[in-house]
């Protein structure tokens, strides 16, 4: 299905690309901002398809990656969405849970995902909450009596979210500690013992730390996203931990950001066809069958790909999430 989607995009950009100026990018420098720090898997995967999309888009212009790390991801969309030149020479791109942030903080996101050109998602995840097994902390009824340290960026990323709505729900004990550029630095804070773990990818720790998944020293307690039965066999969804439908739609919020992954973006106002240039570009990127080894030999990650008008209504959707749930999901996360 995605190649026919794929074959339908390529078709209609060269018909729409050509209203555009066709060298536009020939000799200039395309910046893709990474709303995290350097060295976690936003920011590798980000250089990954920056490295790949050089050769995709037209007239051969520098791909270069900026860390813009904050709040989860929102102090890069904020620049984007008001701030970032809208020639398409910029792009975004976030970790997931941009979109929830939208919705849950929206004094401090100041974006508007419906406004945003979707170009495009490679990767989805599943994140886990996991502990180092120095914290002693084996099973969830261990985490309802003995309180545990978990790491964080900001409120607005899931490293936040899924412990505290799974502290709300579950009646865990659970200390989140805020602050960390991303689930990098908190791997740092782990060793040194500062905190016990975080709620991050499996994909991030394949990367990162692969001998903690192999050799046992990570306890995964619960997920959210699709199960891995070969990193994390096992592992219960959150949503199957709670009874209620209430409890389950809030799940299913949270999990938004999951669905959409590591999405690509431009601001608004970027012309359309060059828009088009771009999720062709994108749309290369993902049929490229050494992008997709490199993915996987270099990040531990296998290609999800979403295109860009997939993205858009999967942003429209979350959107419309009905105003009671996103109050009751503020109140139960601390927002």
């Amino acid at each position: 299905m995605y190649r026919v989607v794929v074959a339908f995009l390529l078709l209609f950009s060269v018909q729409a690309s050509g209203q555009d100026e066709p060298d536009f990018y020939t000799g200039r420098t395309v910046s893709i901002l990474v709303g995290s720090g350097a060295g976690g898997l936003t920011d590798t995967s980000a250089r990954l398809i920056a490295r790949f999309l050089e050769r995709h888009i037209p007239g051969g212009p520098t791909v270069i990656v900026q860390n813009m790390p904050g709040g989860g991801g929102v102090t890069m969309a904020n620049h984007v969405f008001r701030s970032a030149p809208r020639d398409g020479t910029v792009m975004g791109y976030s970790s997931p849970g941009m979109i929830t942030a939208e919705l849950l903080e929206p004094n401090r996101a100041k974006y508007e995902g419906s406004r945003l050109n979707w170009v495009g998602s490679a990767f989805r995840s599943t994140n886990t909450l996991a502990v180092l097994d120095t914290a002693g902390t084996m099973t969830l009824e261990d985490a309802r009596t003995k309180e545990i340290f978990l790491g964080a960026s900001g409120r607005g990323s899931p490293l936040f979210q899924i412990p505290t709505l799974a502290n709300a729900l579950l009646g865990l004990r659970i200390n989140i500690i805020t602050g960390y550029e991303g689930g990098s630095a908190v791997v740092l804070a782990m060793e040194r013992g500062e905190v016990d773990g975080q709620a991050i990818a499996l994909d991030f720790w394949a990367n990162l730390r692969p001998e903690w998944l192999s050799n046992g020293s990570l306890t995964h307690l619960l997920r959210i996203g699709p199960p891995d039965p070969d990193r994390a066999p096992g592992v219960p969804h959150l949503r199957e931990l709670v009874d209620s439908d209430q409890d389950r739609a809030l799940v299913d919020l949270v999990e938004i950001g999951f669905t959409l992954g590591w999405p690509l973006f431009t601001p608004p106002g970027v012309p359309q066809d060059r828009v088009v240039v771009l999720r062709e570009a994108f749309a290369r990127l993902v049929e490229d069958p050494e992008f997709a080894r490199m993915a996987l030999t270099s990040l531990h990650i296998e290609l999800d790909p979403i295109p860009g008008d997939e993205l858009t209504g999967y942003v429209e959707r979350a959107l419309s999430t009905p105003q009671p749930l996103i109050d009751e999901a503020v109140r139960l996360l601390g927002l």
